[in-house]
């Protein structure tokens, strides 16, 4: 499992399942005939990933990739001395096909190894290429219903976690913003790496979204918590919509300031307009109604106004027409 963060319950979990799981499919493999039963826990050990999409995907690509290893051997190798230019032979000719249709990079190292491991131990271990395939197939398979009804690692909880500290943070820009205009527009802010830093920040919570996503993916059990981060997906979407409006609203105001014409009636005026957005947004976080919002207006005929306006409005359009989802209250 390529997860360096791993909590510890996961890797308890994750350790609890490689035991049992290579013990019931050491088993199973005995129970179908195999003679070389250490092939099935192999498979499921490597099965085990992060996330039920990232096991299905592995486990295709391995037992497709012993599959064509193990036939393309059992074909070319009779005809073959068993040396270097022979594994090169057998391997090229497995490797061309499935690449060319698109194969990707973990279905090649599959083949790569299964043509190995079976051109080198077929002659010695008679019947060990028909048991790699099989075996394959039952590690795999165990390991998927191991995932699916022992703790998958369902990371829904973290992503809408970290959605749900954003209106927050977002009424705080607004807040901080009309601080600025009240203290006079100083040359000097810090709004600039605010917003650097919070769009890295949406960046991130946009990959947990989608990790968030493959971890639910095709798991029955977890009906919830997909129906939790679709909503957290859109809730997200729309605190994006915000984003722009604030940070637009800024630069407005920055451009406005060095043109010379933000005046400091102009300056009192949109404070309370900033003040009265903040309030607007943590009114909705609160998922109270946002009633008409009328904006203390300025001079109509200044360039910076109509579009200060109209992404003042549209911030509380948004507010209105997507209503405020109470996430956190959705049990996994």
């Amino acid at each position: 499992m390529n997860n360096k963060k791993l909590s510890f319950q996961h890797k308890i979990s994750l350790c609890f399942k490689m035991v049992i799981g290579s013990s019931i499919s050491w088993e199973l493999a005995i129970l179908f005939g195999s003679k070389y039963p250490y092939l099935a826990p192999i498979s499921l050990i490597l099965c085990l990933q992060a996330t039920l999409i990232k096991s299905i995907r592995f486990g295709i690509a391995r037992i497709v990739g012993t599959i064509i290893g193990g036939v393309t051997v059992s074909i070319l190798a009779p005809s073959l001395h068993a040396n270097g230019w022979s594994i090169a032979i057998i391997m090229l000719v497995s490797l061309i096909i499935p690449l060319i249709l698109g194969a990707n990079a973990t279905s090649l190292h599959q083949i790569a190894l299964s043509v190995l491991l079976v051109l080198e131990f077929e002659h010695k271990l008679p019947g060990y290429g028909i048991d790699r395939i099989r075996d394959s197939i039952i590690g795999v398979v165990v390991a998927l219903l191991l995932l699916i009804f022992i703790h998958l690692p369902n990371l829904t909880k973290g992503a809408i976690a970290e959605i749900e500290e954003l209106p927050n943070k977002l009424a705080y820009m607004l807040k901080s913003l009309g601080t600025w205009l009240e203290a006079g527009a100083p040359h000097k802010n810090y709004f600039n790496e605010e917003f650097n830093q919070l769009r890295n920040k949406l960046f991130e919570i946009e990959k947990k979204i989608n990790q968030a996503q493959l971890s639910v993916k095709f798991n029955p059990l977890l009906k919830k918590s997909k129906q939790q981060i679709i909503e957290g997906d859109f809730l997200f979407k729309t605190l994006k919509q915000m984003n722009a409006d604030i940070e637009v609203l800024f630069k407005i105001m920055e451009e406005w300031r060095k043109s010379g014409s933000l005046s400091k009636e102009v300056m009192k005026l949109w404070v309370q307009n900033f003040l009265i957005l903040e309030a607007s947004l943590r009114n909705w976080n609160e998922e109270k109604a946002i009633s008409d919002v009328l904006f203390n207006e300025t001079f109509p005929n200044d360039k910076f106004y109509f579009t200060a306006i109209w992404h003042g409005q549209h911030l509380i359009s948004t507010l209105k027409q997507s209503p405020r989802l109470p996430l956190s209250r959705l049990k996994n």
